[in-house]
This record gives structure tokens, C-alpha cells and sequence, in this order.
């Protein structure tokens, strides 16, 4: 018989904590279903798309591999589309994670997360 046991998931370094930790439509008429962004994913977001950096340096600064990177970054995207066309709503997941600042702070500049990182 063999057993298949779950390998550990690798923590990400994460390098701030969201300010907020959900997006979407509201009213009466919007759709109800909900996505979950996971952490790693919206790191990935704020990396590539608000700092401007490329996938090696997203990677290095999460501690990964870039071809994880890029996974990661590929989800995020379609989760992000996905709400935007079909109008669900975004909830980010933020179990812990690693980051050298201690919580609340981004492991960058050391700064409270309700400044501008």
C-alpha cells in the first residue's frame, strides 16, 4: 500500500501586509460568488505590476524559483480578470507568511504598512 504523504508548502517572503483584503462590485445586483487571492498572489501583483519589476528580481525577492514566480503571477492575473469581467469579488487570503520586518511591516524600507511602500 502506498501512502502518499503532503510535502510542507515552501513559505513565500511576502513584503508587506495588504492595507485592505477585499475588492469587488456591490449592490443588489451584483454577483455573490467570491475569489480567494492567495497571499503569494497578490505579492506577485504588487511586485510585477506596481514596482515595475521583472520576474527574476519578483522571484528572488519572494525567495522562489522564477518559473514558481511566474505560476503564481499567471494565477493572480486570471483571478484578477475574472472578477473584473464577472463582476466577483476578491478576498485576500493572508495566513502568515515571512517577511524580515516582523508583522505589519514591509521587509524593504521597515515601514508600517499605512505608508506608502
Amino acid at each position: 500500500m502506498v501512502i502518499n504523504i503532503p510535502r510542507p508548502r515552501k513559505r513565500r517572503r511576502i513584503g508587506c501586509r495588504p492595507q485592505f483584503q477585499s475588492f469587488g462590485p456591490h449592490g443588489p445586483n451584483c454577483n455573490k460568488e467570491i475569489i480567494n487571492l492567495k497571499i503569494e498572489e497578490y505579492e506577485s501583483i504588487r511586485l510585477m505590476d506596481l514596482k515595475n519589476l521583472d520576474q527574476s528580481a519578483c522571484a528572488e525577492l519572494m525567495g522562489i524559483g522564477r518559473s514558481t514566480f511566474q505560476r503564481i503571477y499567471k494565477e493572480a492575473r486570471g483571478k484578477i480578470a475574472d472578477s473584473i469581467v464577472n463582476g466577483k469579488r476578491i478576498i485576500i487570503e493572508t495566513e502568515d507568511f515571512d517577511h524580515p520586518g516582523g508583522k505589519g511591516h514591509c521587509h524593504r524600507h521597515f515601514q508600517d504598512n499605512n505608508q506608502d511602500n
